[in-house]
């Protein structure tokens, strides 16, 4: 993204169409030989301006995975979308973080929110599953349940809201967090809200992202352990060092889109030499180094966020401040 400080690199840097021939072939047979479902997300900026995208939809959906875009509206039109279909692409996220005037004024653009609803329609009669996330923080806040109730309305397949992370664009938003025990009164307002509307027969499935719903879940009493727990296993939170990878415009690999610490580079690395060999990525995967969850009973399961705790404080291992338990 414009905003992102990586961004003039990536676009002076960016990998071939051939080279992402070689990441995806190389990504496909690590899956394979793990026995892991291949997914793959192309977000941006906005992946419809670059040219190859549907040659890459394409060639990712004849190699068995399932591919979706995290983007916005500005280029979808019926057209497009049919076209996307036609290469295989299964899912596209948009963005909706509050209603018509808090979502035009988060997005710096007048009629945003109105061309989002226009997108999501045009996605729907194309058959592609619609997801809708929305950027929670002090700003919006009042504004989340209002959504909820309007994506419900409009049908979409999956909602789910994330966290804002102080890092990039974000960096300068610190004092837009909201307070550990403010946000656990907000999950307790949204489960009851997707309950509600579960109970009316609402369609959309609505996710739970936020890896701190397992420390209300178990304050409620709703949280489950799994039966012959193994100890020394991971079983959910965050996906760092165990089922994500991100990789730029220009080759650079992340553990995750939202911590910008490099940990390899395609197509010179193997993803599986990465994965496995990374220093960095091998060293955040040392969860009992964590300073407040490591002494969590919730640790193989939970997590908080460590970009958020990374962009607080600069340490990925430092306690996620939202986190209220």
């Amino acid at each position: 993204m414009r905003d992102e400080p990586s961004y003039k690199d990536e676009l002076e840097h960016e990998v071939s169409y051939r080279e992402c021939l070689k990441v995806l072939d190389d990504y496909v047979e690590t899956t394979k030989k793990l026995g892991a479902a291949a997914s793959i997300n192309f977000t941006g900026g906005d992946p419809l301006l670059k040219p190859e995208i549907f040659d890459l939809i394409r060639e990712s959906t004849k190699r068995g995975v399932s591919v979706g875009i995290l983007g916005n509206s500005n280029m979808l039109t019926p057209k497009v979308a049919k076209k996307l279909k036609n290469c295989g692409l299964v899912r596209y996220q948009l963005s909706l973080d509050g209603l018509e005037t808090t979502h035009d004024r988060l997005r710096g653009r007048k009629g945003l929110f109105k061309d989002t609803l226009r997108a999501i329609r045009i996605l729907q009669e194309e058959g592609i599953r619609t997801l809708v996330m929305f950027t929670l923080s002090k700003e919006n806040s009042k504004d989340l349940i209002k959504v909820i109730r309007l994506v419900a309305r409009l049908g979409v397949s999956l909602f789910d809201f994330a966290r804002l992370v102080p890092v990039g664009a974000g960096k300068n938003l610190k004092d837009q967090m909201i307070d550990p025990y403010e946000y656990r009164e907000v999950l307790l307002q949204v489960l009851k809200e997707y309950q509600r509307l579960k109970e009316r027969g609402c369609q959309t499935y609505f996710g739970r992202k936020d890896h701190l719903w397992n420390l209300l879940y178990k304050e409620l009493g709703l949280f489950k352990y799994p039966l012959n727990e193994d100890k020394k296993l991971i079983y959910g939170g965050c996906s760092i060092g165990n089922n994500l990878l991100a990789i730029l415009a220009d080759g650079t690999v992340y553990a995750c889109r939202r911590l910008p610490i490099t940990i390899g580079k395609v197509p010179e690395q193997s993803i599986r030499d990465i994965f496995f060999n990374s220093p960095k990525l091998n060293e955040m995967r040392k969860i009992e180094k964590m300073e407040k969850c490591g002494k969590c009973e919730l640790l193989r399961f939970c997590r908080g966020c460590p970009t958020v705790a990374f962009g607080i404080s600069g340490s990925y291992f430092a306690p996620d401040p939202q986190c209220w338990g």
